[in-house]
């Protein structure tokens, strides 16, 4: 539909996948790959979401944290910035901590069931749920691991990067997660205030912001830092030219 709606040639491909909070730097790494393999020249990645339909009105707890949002990148042969290496990560049984479980193939039909839990907030296989200290736990033992190895995998150490943008969960974690890893406040890009957290489309959102405030600027190395949903973390490195 896109593809028809921008008026573009009928001899390309179109991918659609759903990783949610680490989307965004899976899609770079598929980018990647399909240009490097030589399948494509240009790739315009996309995330998109609308996860507030998905809350229940009364889900105090989700709906301070979520945000609707999209977001577009040209991943091209002859680019402006450099893509680094990848390292990905999945532990599916997890899947529980985070999810919607009706309204796709396995569940197609709601339940339309629903529970309270001890804070008052809804619990339903019809909406969004998230068990947030399972999560924080998991991206506590994980992300600091996906930092280094990251570092390792592109062969530079930890000073050299001069910006690191993580999935904007929320500000507690981030914090959290910068001090675990003894990164420095001034090199961690935090953009949560005016959006909030957009899943997929939190890091090229906070990228975009970054380059329009001089935070992000020519001949800068940028981790880049995604997790959540799946259970899933990925992490890269980017270089502007």
């Amino acid at each position: 539909m896109i593809q028809d709606r921008l008026g573009l040639s009928k001899d390309i491909g179109a991918i659609d996948f759903n990783q949610g909070c680490s989307g965004f730097v899976y899609g770079l790494s598929l980018a990647k790959g399909l240009i490097a393999a030589n399948i494509a020249k240009n790739v315009l990645l996309l995330t998109a979401e609308t996860y507030t339909k998905k809350i229940h009105a009364k889900d105090n707890g989700n709906r301070s944290l979520f945000g609707d949002g999209a977001a577009a990148i040209l991943v091209a042969a002859d680019g402006f910035a450099e893509i680094g290496e990848f390292c990905l990560g999945t532990d599916g049984s997890g899947a529980d901590h985070l999810i919607l479980k009706t309204g796709a193939a396995r569940y197609p039909e709601r339940t339309n069931n629903i529970e309270f839990d001890e804070n008052n907030n809804p619990v339903s296989p019809d909406y969004i749920h998230m068990n947030g200290s399972e999560i924080f736990s998991f991206t506590l033992k994980n992300i600091p691991i996906l930092v280094n190895s990251t570092l390792e995998k592109n062969r530079i150490k930890q000073e050299e990067v001069d910006l690191f943008i993580y999935h904007q969960a929320n500000k507690y974690m981030l914090d959290f997660l910068r001090k675990k890893s003894k990164i420095d406040e001034k090199k961690f890009y935090v953009y949560l205030a005016e959006v909030g957290n957009t899943v997929s489309s939190t890091i090229p959102i906070a990228m975009c912001e970054a380059l329009k405030d001089g935070s992000l600027k020519k001949g800068m190395k940028t981790m880049l830092v995604g997790f959540g949903v799946g259970l899933s973390w990925a992490g890269c490195i980017i270089t502007l030219g």
